[in-house]
């Protein structure tokens, strides 16, 4: 079998731009996969279950069976204490994690968001099982800091699915519970001055102004919408401030 893929790149230029190119191709028996074009070669992912094809100790990924060694733990003692992952499986899971986001921004290039939302949420439980059982605090905090970079993908993802169903409240509605979210990790994380600022916030921002723009969603709506919203979650803080800009509105 011929080792050399010079043939293959050939075939499919790379192309210094700011867009990933991803393709999707069958592998054998017609297993779809995922395929990126890097300047040096080509990156090739499982369209499902763990991006590099892997079953680790059997499980479909490293997340399942460290959550799985944690309940085991627990069903023994009766309580989690005790159960810590040690330095290698931190790095392990990282590892994972990186696949995962190949992956996630991958679909994400395809327009296909879905899958995208389930890599993210795969990550963010990542990140909760280490902030659980890192032995050593390092070892959450090292991945940890890409909490609201996931968050705002996740968000965007999540809205864009709406969109391809012309369903611009539901995105805006996305949009809007998002940025609480990543705010709400900001202060977690002592950096809430730098929230205004975040390159997060900017982007689904960005998101905001393009829907309202395109679907043409007036401020008085978007209230509405945000106020629906607030009354079906039973938050009434929220719900009695959107009331009254609502107010305010009629009178000026």
């Amino acid at each position: 079998m011929a080792e050399d893929i010079s043939g293959i790149l050939s075939r499919w230029p790379y192309e210094d731009e700011d867009s990933l190119q991803v393709r999707r191709v069958h592998g054998r028996g017609g297993k779809p996969k995922l395929q990126i074009r890097i300047d040096l070669g080509v990156l090739q992912l499982e369209a499902t279950g763990r991006p590099d094809g892997r079953r680790p100790y059997g499980f479909e990924s490293l997340l399942d069976y460290y959550r799985e060694q944690a309940e085991r733990h627990r069903r023994r003692y009766g309580w989690y204490e005790g159960f810590e992952l040690d330095p290698d499986a931190c790095a392990a899971l990282r590892q994972e994690s990186l696949q995962y986001y190949h992956r996630r921004i991958s679909y994400m290039a395809l327009q296909d968001y879905e899958p995208a939302v389930d890599d993210a949420d795969h990550n963010l439980e990542i990140l909760d099982l280490l902030k659980a059982f890192a032995a050593n605090r390092e070892d959450w905090l090292a991945q940890e800091q890409y909490r609201g970079f996931i968050l705002c993908h996740r968000t965007q993802c999540e809205a864009l699915e709406h969109l391809q169903q012309e369903d611009a409240q539901g995105a805006l509605l996305v949009v809007d519970r998002g940025l609480r979210h990543i705010r709400e990790v900001f202060q977690e994380q002592d950096r809430d001055d730098d929230f205004d600022d975040s390159t997060e916030r900017e982007l689904l921002e960005d998101l905001k102004r393009k829907v309202q723009g395109r679907y043409q969603v007036g401020h008085r709506q978007r209230l509405q919408i945000l106020l629906d919203d607030a009354l079906r979650r039973e938050d009434p803080d929220t719900a009695a401030n959107l009331r009254a800009q609502l107010r305010q509105l009629d009178t000026e």
